[in-house]
Parts: C-alpha cells; structure tokens; sequence
C-alpha cells in the first residue's frame, strides 16, 4: 500500500460524521482536488482511482442529507 492510501484509511478509521462543519468542509476539499468538475447543475463528475475515495465521497453526500447515485466507470489502459 502507498503512504497516500495508508493515510487516507487511517483518517477513515478516526474520522467522527458527526461534525456537520468538518463534513462540509471535507466535501469542499474534494471539490477544489481538480478531479471534480460540475458537468450541469443536476450532475457532478468526480474522478478517481481510490475506491476509499469514491466510498468517502459518497458517505461525506449522504451524511449531509445531498441526494445522489453513484454510477462508476472504468477505463483500462494496457500497454
């Protein structure tokens, strides 16, 4: 596992959802990554290849009350 991936499941494990200011404010910094963009004002586009990432984006929705679908895509690129 990467330092990157270690982090981010260790910030998982002690992250509380309680605090609805750090919920929004974790969800604004996913917004300002550069991997979302707002395709129209019904759909957000966010990429990533952190299944943690998608799982946390969704929870970060769903904890303050944002109603969504997930829908995944997948590229495979061989060499």
């Amino acid at each position: 596992m990467s330092f990157s991936s270690d982090i981010k499941q260790e910030l998982n494990k002690n992250s509380n959802l309680a605090n609805k200011e750090n919920v929004k404010h974790e969800l604004i910094g996913y917004f300002m990554s550069g991997n979302t963009s707002i395709v129209n004002e019904r759909e957000i586009k966010f990429s990533t290849e952190s299944d943690y990432n998608i799982n946390r984006f969704s929870k970060l929705l769903a904890n303050l009350d944002i109603n969504h679908k997930i829908e995944v895509s997948r590229k495979n690129i061989y060499y």
